[in-house]
């Protein structure tokens, strides 16, 4: 004993003779549901009188050495025992390392943690320091380091502990699970742009002055502005960060990085996060990861068809076309050559039609003859004739070829236009002929009336044609092989003829859907263009193709839509 005492005497206490003391209390979830029963020991205030009365009751015993003198109490309020990643515990253990605290007090090891290794961890190393033992008093269990070594009954506190903290975590999952499923938001901390409803801390209710800045986000961003230019944008306008805004606001909230009260700055990253984030669009997707052991260093990621989504769960900050357009964006825009603040509008969508590669953007500059002026324009050409003398250096003849299919971006903006432009008009006509169709069907589609009677007249005539073959059959005036060639050709004419009947019915069908149709809502939302930016084409665009000869292929999103409704060819 004597050996052990001399230990905790190799420290350099802050009060001479009298050990420094640092009481940990910690109230988590559980103790407060506790504590709404009849539980009220557990609460903070509650522990900390507890510590410091025993803190009394041993400086009134003549066989202590050391008084015991109190230097801070270390808390850590709605905080769960079951990992030591904990604010106040942290603080703590710095302060140890510091020689600053002799001895920590809790009101009993499960207030310090519910973890057997990690506890263990702590009991073994971690409360020694520098040569010297840091006393550690647990007051409900009867444990103080100065006098004993952990115990079996000891250890064997820590394994209920362990098993009690594997159970409530069982039980936290399911719990959490079930909420999910029901639209309820069950994380530690609101994204940004939200916060947590007063009212309720499952239901996410707008941040009205973070939300401005996620709107100004996707509004840079479907300009055609980059990530990075945004975040920059972002910082040199004053607007902090996510992270620092939590703290400011009063969040308890701890990024994984460490980041200081005065830095402001945005990264392209987390600007990318929140448009990739479909929160914004009032849906709620969890589950994303489980921690399915307390042990587990890190969470496993769940497979993305089991996340759960609850849409409609809270007001939405961006609508959800704005935000299916960025993502568009996001899996269309690839890295190219040219500088990433120079924004075109066909990034990403332009390719060459005859090697299918993207078609690089350039600058180039000319001088007007009567002014002598320099001006300068953007065209486009092919990446893969662009890129053929480097390739050649390192593949030789196997180098893959290509032609310029030169395009200036003046003549390509027109040709879009003049085409989205029909396509709207073309809309338009639709839109008129949907609604005469609801007030009298049948009636506005004369000209298909009439085929459609035309080619059932048709198909009569090639049965009648069909019975008087048979006629000749059973009259013996032609043979078994004669009836059964005619009886093909005419079977075929006549299946042909039914297939032209139903496409007929088919497109009477599309026109009557029009109006429920919503890339004809979208495109009578953009009425007649005038000038074309980056939005539009992403909308609506997939793919432009540019042939050799000139010839300009435009693939819309919405292919396949109005099939023989829409002229989409360029």
């Amino acid at each position: 004993m004597e050996k052990k005492k001399a230990r905790f005497r190799l420290h350099n206490s802050r009060y001479g003779d009298k050990w420094s003391v640092g009481i940990y209390v910690r109230l988590s979830d559980e103790d407060r549901d506790k504590k709404k029963k009849t539980d009220l020991s557990q609460s903070i205030q509650n522990q900390t009188d507890y510590c410091r009365a025993y803190i009394d009751f041993l400086n009134g015993q003549t066989e202590e050495e050391f008084i015991l003198e109190e230097y801070k109490v270390y808390c850590d309020d709605d905080r769960t025992g079951m990992n030591f990643n904990r604010s106040g515990f942290q603080e703590m253990m710095r302060d140890v390392q510091a020689n600053f605290i002799d001895c920590i007090v809790v009101k009993n090891l499960s207030r310090l943690g519910r973890y057997d290794t990690e506890m263990q961890k702590y009991l073994e190393k971690e409360f020694e320091q520098n040569g010297r033992e840091v006393r550690l008093i647990a007051i409900g269990d009867n444990y103080d380091s100065l006098y004993k070594e952990p115990s079996i009954a000891d250890r064997f506190q820590l394994l209920i502990n362990r098993e009690y903290s594997e159970q409530q975590h069982r039980n936290v999952c399911i719990g959490m699970h079930s909420m999910q499923r029901k639209g309820l938001f069950v994380g530690a901390f609101a994204p940004y742009g939200y916060q947590k409803d007063p009212e309720n801390k499952h239901h996410l209710i707008v941040d009205t002055t973070a939300a401005l800045v996620v709107k100004r986000i996707y509004e840079e961003y479907l300009q055609g502005i980059s990530p990075k230019e945004i975040a920059a944008g972002l910082t040199r306008d004053g607007i902090v960060n996510p992270a620092v805004y939590k703290r400011l606001h009063g969040s308890n909230f701890r990024c994984s990085k460490k980041i200081s009260d005065e830095e402001v700055h945005w990264r392209g990253d987390g600007v990318k996060k929140i448009l990739m984030d479909e929160i914004y669009t009032g849906t709620l997707v969890q589950h994303k990861q489980v921690q399915k052991k307390l042990t587990d260093d890190k969470p496993t990621q769940v497979a993305k068809n089991q996340w759960i989504r609850c849409e409609g769960t809270h007001e939405a900050i961006i609508s959800r076309e704005r935000w299916k357009i960025a993502q568009s964006m996001m899996k269309t825009i690839k890295r190219d050559s040219t500088k990433e603040d120079e924004v075109t509008i066909f990034k990403g969508i332009l390719k060459c039609g005859d090697c299918r590669h993207a078609m690089r953007k350039r600058w180039d500059s000319y001088t007007q003859l009567k002014t002598g002026e320099t001006a300068k324009y953007l065209y486009y050409n092919c990446a893969t004739f662009r890129d053929y003398s480097q390739h050649k250096k390192n593949l030789g003849e196997n180098a893959p070829k290509c032609t310029s299919h030169y395009v200036s971006d003046k003549l390509l903006r027109k040709i879009v236009i003049d085409d989205l432009n029909k396509i709207i008009r073309q809309a338009e006509n639709l839109r008129e002929l949907a609604e005469k169709h609801q007030r009298t069907p049948k009636a506005e589609f004369p000209g298909v009336e009439r085929e459609i009677e035309n080619k059932n007249r048709k198909i009569h005539q090639y049965r009648e044609r069909l019975q008087s073959a048979r006629n000749l059959l059973y009259d013996g005036t032609i043979s078994k092989e004669e009836y059964a060639s005619d009886k093909t050709a005419i079977q075929a004419d006549i299946d042909r003829l039914n297939n032209e009947i139903k496409l007929l019915k088919k497109s009477i069908s599309k026109v009557s859907d029009v109006l429920s149709n919503p890339w004809v809502e979208r495109l009578l939302e953009n009425g007649e263009i005038t000038e074309l930016d980056r939005i539009t084409v992403v909308e609506f665009i997939d793919k432009i193709y540019v042939y050799e000869d000139k010839h300009i292929e435009i693939v819309y999103k919405f292919s396949g839509e109005f099939d023989g409704l829409f002229i989409k060819s360029v």
